[in-house]
């Protein structure tokens, strides 16, 4: 395990090192002045200057060689240190611990849904091949991943907040503030599960192990749940990884429409008002813990999965 874990931390340093390119040169390239952001408010009284800028400039440290720029950039982020916002003036970093919590209980509670639905979804599909309801369910699957995210967030909040007055439209006061952004969100995820799923797991009843255990007299429960699913689920668990890890790196939409205090409403107001260095601190955030879910991805199909351990 060991030897395994050193040699994916290998293969990803190179994808961090470019993620943190990508991440300083999107806060540089952008269009607009980070100089002129950051005297924006004394732009509304007239009185900011070319020599203001340039000063601005030198203190920032924008006037540098980028490639200088860069290493002193990551020399603070290595000590955690992402900056601070050119609109309010505050930590970038103690900001996304504040909302974060919010993002992550999003994220799991979707993914969760997802994955408990679309699994159990997909075997009834499977249990019932070639059936009305394995058909049926098959389109609804396929019709759920069409739907707009924000269509449905819009239709869910008409219905359960506007005409049963069941849940809150907007803002964050526990868990049931969280119901309608993850049904947006894992709605079309549950019918990609399923279609997976469905298709895993008569892949593997066909499989010649299946054969075997059915010829050594093992009960069907046994043979169904002890080796079919539990190989059927090594695909949903990669394509559930991702899904949390793109969750948390795309909630942003719907946590406008919600107005949850997350970090994907936040980055999104930053984006809106050209604060470039909550962008580059968002994308570093989110690109670091996209590579550590596909790590983590790797070590349960290391444990899970005995022949990648021949392998290795």
């Amino acid at each position: 395990m060991g030897k395994y874990i050193l040699k994916r931390l290998l293969t990803l340093l190179p994808v961090l090192i470019g993620i943190t390119i990508f991440a300083f040169l999107l806060g540089v390239l952008s269009p607009g002045d980070p100089a002129r952001a950051a005297l924006s408010g004394r732009e509304e009284e007239g009185i900011i200057t070319d020599e203001m800028l340039e000063e601005k400039r030198h203190e920032m440290g924008l006037d540098r060689p980028f490639f200088v720029q860069y290493f002193d950039w990551m020399g603070r982020v290595l000590q955690g240190d992402l900056g601070e916002s050119l609109i309010d003036k505050k930590d970038i970093a103690q900001n996304f611990q504040m909302r974060f919590p919010v993002t992550i209980e999003l994220a799991v509670f979707s993914t969760v849904v997802t994955f408990v639905l679309g699994v159990g979804l997909g075997i009834l599909m499977a249990f019932f091949h070639g059936k009305w309801l394995d058909h049926l369910l098959n389109f609804l699957a396929t019709f759920s991943m069409s739907l707009p995210s924000f269509w449905i967030a819009l239709l869910l909040m008409t219905i359960f907040s506007e005409t049963l007055h069941w849940l809150d439209t907007s803002g964050y006061e526990g868990f049931h503030s969280l119901i309608m952004p993850s049904i947006v969100l894992s709605l079309g995820a549950i019918g990609a599960n399923a279609r997976l799923m469905r298709a895993t797991f008569l892949k593997e009843q066909g499989q010649q192990y299946v054969l075997v255990a059915n010829a050594k007299g093992l009960r069907q429960r046994t043979v169904t749940v002890v080796h079919i699913l539990k190989n059927s689920l090594l695909p949903v668990i990669t394509m559930s990884g991702t899904r949390f890890a793109g969750i948390l790196g795309g909630s942003a939409v719907i946590e406008s429409i919600f107005s949850l205090p997350g970090i994907g409403s936040y980055t999104l107001t930053a984006i809106q008002n050209r604060d470039y260095f909550v962008v580059q601190a968002y994308v570093l955030y989110m690109g670091t813990i996209y590579v550590a879910m596909n790590l983590l991805i790797d070590l349960l199909y290391f444990v899970l999965n005995p022949r990648m351990k021949l392998k290795d």
